[in-house]
């Protein structure tokens, strides 16, 4: 009886621990309060690149000027809250500064994301699977920034917002997006 005890407690206290060291875990992965509004260079990308080729739905041009390309996912929390914000936004003007790759598992998907978010104004690009955003870019995390310089991938961001990406882009680049 008293070895049966014994193991019960033992049990007990590895369950305990493991509890605790999870929930460590989990609570290093949120966000401090101020955090979200942060924007940090990305590691993945490859910089210095430019794509073999473009999606067409992107749009003519992207190869001149001044770019900025957006990549989201349906199942990314905080890309549903920048589509939210850019719902607000999504005028012509941001479509001529902007463009938007969808990474998600199906073409289903990613055309509800821009649907649900109104984003159809913003030329929009669905990568199923991310094959073209890993494949010509280097990029697998969502949601990033990608600038773009002459075609040229120049700087690459993850952001937690679409209005701390924007203040983000003003200082690292001179004059206006074209």
């Amino acid at each position: 009886m008293t070895v049966l005890i014994s193991v019960a407690l033992l049990v007990l206290t590895v369950a305990v621990a493991l509890l605790f060291a999870m929930m460590g875990e989990l609570s290093s992965r949120v966000p401090d309060p101020g955090e979200e509004q942060s924007v940090v260079p990305l590691r993945d990308a490859t910089l210095g690149v430019a794509p073999a080729d473009w999606p067409d739905a992107l749009g003519a041009h992207m190869d001149r000027g001044r770019r900025v390309l957006l990549v989201l996912s349906p199942v990314c929390a905080t890309c549903s809250k920048v589509g939210e914000e850019l719902s607000h936004l999504a005028t012509e003007e941001l479509g001529d500064q902007y463009r938007l790759i969808v990474s998600s598992g199906s073409a289903e998907a990613g055309a509800e994301f821009v649907s649900r978010h109104a984003l159809q104004k913003i030329p929009h690009y669905v990568d199923e699977g991310g094959t073209w955003t890993v494949g010509s870019l280097g990029v697998n995390s969502s949601p990033s920034a990608l600038v773009f310089e002459e075609g040229v991938l120049t700087d690459a961001y993850t952001f937690g917002t679409f209005r701390a990406i924007q203040q983000k882009l003003q200082t690292v680049m001179t004059g206006e997006l074209k």
